[in-house]
């Protein structure tokens, strides 16, 4: 960053007088943006619009940032009434000078220019200082916002300059919404203020949806001459009556039956196994080989009791399964469907219940 002194004694007139170019005359910038056509177009305008010789300064000022032309920005912002603006551009100033001051004691140059110029840094200042306030920031947690007084952003980790009396800072966030905060202080206070809050954004209110107009029908005028008939179920034919209990009857008599012989048919099997458990501690082997005597009595008796075991099994899963059938016959019987016929002027139906 370059920061050239002025060579020349004065004030900050003569820095104007120096630094205006003798030959300026009326020209476009935008066509040729340089530090020297800004500069002379803010010489140019500082007496008539002070608020645009500020901005013609700044424009050079950024394109060669030279201290003598951010003095001419502080003295635009003074003459155009931008006071909180002014003091902070003139206590930049201030840590400009003091820096050429110290670079020209290092060079064991003279400093008597450089101090002049510090000096009048700080009194300017000074004088601002008569009119203003300062207050500083504490920001709440999350992004931060943009904060702009007069429309020029400051930097809320430094102290704001404020104008003393009415002033206000305005706090932008990044939903996009803004809060203006009045600030009123007297000439010298330097306080904390708390950043606000971002206001909370409304719900979309509902929408009021009315349902949609039902549409009724006008009933069918009657048909003249004819009523409607009553609809009565056909009567039940031979194959419908109310089925007879014989079925059921007997159905459970064979179940109960089957039921005894499977309870004898048990009883042989345990008493066949329990003849051959004996033949086999008479001397019979696994597969029935057994000596001469006692113990081929007891096998063949462990046969006898077996077959018979079988053959009563077999009666009795014949009964039950008779008796389920027979059951189930008269389920289906009972079971069976009646039709109705509902004949109209217009329409015929027919309907069967099962």
């Amino acid at each position: 960053m370059k920061h050239q002194a002025l060579k020349a004694s004065g004030g900050l007139a003569v820095a104007l007088a120096l630094l205006a170019p003798t030959h300026a005359r009326a020209a476009d910038c935008t066509s040729n943006p340089t530090p020297a056509c800004h500069l002379a177009e803010g010489n140019k305008l500082v007496k008539s619009n002070p608020k645009q010789a500020a901005v013609e300064f700044l424009a050079s000022y950024k394109l060669d940032e030279r201290t003598d032309t951010l003095e001419l920005y502080a003295v635009a912002l003074e003459a155009d009434k931008q006071t909180a603006l002014a003091g902070e551009t003139w206590e930049r100033i201030v840590k400009y000078r003091e820096s050429e001051l110290t670079a020209a004691k290092e060079q064991k140059k003279s400093a008597t220019a450089a101090q002049r110029k510090l000096d009048g840094a700080t009194k300017a200042v000074k004088k601002l200082e008569a009119t203003t306030a300062k207050v500083r920031i504490k920001l709440n947690p999350g992004p931060p916002p943009k904060i702009t007084r007069d429309g020029n952003e400051v930097d809320a980790n430094k102290e704001i300059w404020v104008k003393s009396g009415s002033d206000e800072l305005v706090f932008t966030f990044s939903d996009g919404s803004s809060v203006p905060v009045p600030v009123n202080l007297k000439v010298g206070e330097n306080v904390r203020i708390d950043a606000p809050k971002p206001r909370p954004v409304e719900p979309p209110k509902p929408v009021d949806v009315q349902p949609p107009p039902v549409v009724t029908k006008d009933p069918e005028p009657p048909v003249v001459g004819m009523t409607e008939p009553d609809v009565r179920p056909l009567p039940p034919g031979p194959s419908e009556t109310q089925p007879s209990n014989f079925k059921r009857n007997l159905g459970y008599g064979l179940i109960g039956g089957g039921v005894i012989l499977a309870g004898v048919a048990t009883t042989f099997a345990i008493v066949a196994s329990n003849r051959f458990s004996d033949a086999k501690d008479a001397g019979c082997d696994d597969d029935a080989n057994c000596p001469a005597g006692r113990a081929t009595n007891l096998a063949e008796q462990s046969n006898d009791n077996a077959r018979v075991a079988q053959i009563t099994g077999i009666g009795a899963a014949a009964l039950i399964g008779t008796g389920v059938t027979l059951w189930l016959l008269h389920k289906k019987e009972a079971n069976r469907s009646s039709m109705t016929i509902n004949v109209t002027g217009k329409s015929a139906g027919f309907g069967w219940r099962f």
